[in-house]
């Protein structure tokens, strides 16, 4: 099976239109979009280091995971990993279905594993993309797994 992997122009434009939703909808937030550019070279790299040769629900644990672990844009990161990973999932024929209070569950344990894993909820640096599977990636294919229809 062919599988059609994410773009660059696909992330950019997930967290344009998170961006556009939050201006015209003051109940959400987006900030910091005139203070901190959008790191292209680090999403650049984890569409390059996308694995080809691993599950889908495995490839779209990747993009979650490491789209909030890179922290390339202003705000959002966590918004656009999940719509990315639906975005994906749809691109290879996969429905990503779960409430809002299911993500925020997910939210919360993730920043137990980030800290238990890197001590830190800081931004990582692109090394992350090759490093071997953690509990920060489990969490992901867990609830990617959970929510795939």
């Amino acid at each position: 099976m062919q599988l059609n992997l994410l773009t660059l122009e696909n992330l950019l434009d997930i967290n344009e239109q998170i961006k556009i939703r939050a201006l015209k909808d003051h109940r959400i937030e987006y900030t910091g979009s005139d203070d901190y550019p959008i790191k292209i070279r680090e999403l650049n790299k984890l569409i390059e280091l996308a694995p080809k040769n691993r599950t889908v629900m495995e490839i779209a644990a990747y993009y979650m995971k490491n789209i909030i672990l890179l922290q390339a844009f202003p705000d959002a990161n966590h918004r656009t990993a999940l719509t990315a990973t639906e975005r994906f999932l749809e691109k290879n024929g996969y429905r990503f279905d779960y409430t809002a209070i299911e993500a925020y569950i997910f939210r919360k344990e993730l920043y137990t594993r980030r800290l238990q894993e890197y001590g830190t909820y800081e931004e990582r640096p692109i090394s992350t993309l090759k490093e071997p599977d953690n509990q920060v990636f489990s969490l992901c294919l867990e609830f990617v797994g959970a929510h795939i229809k």
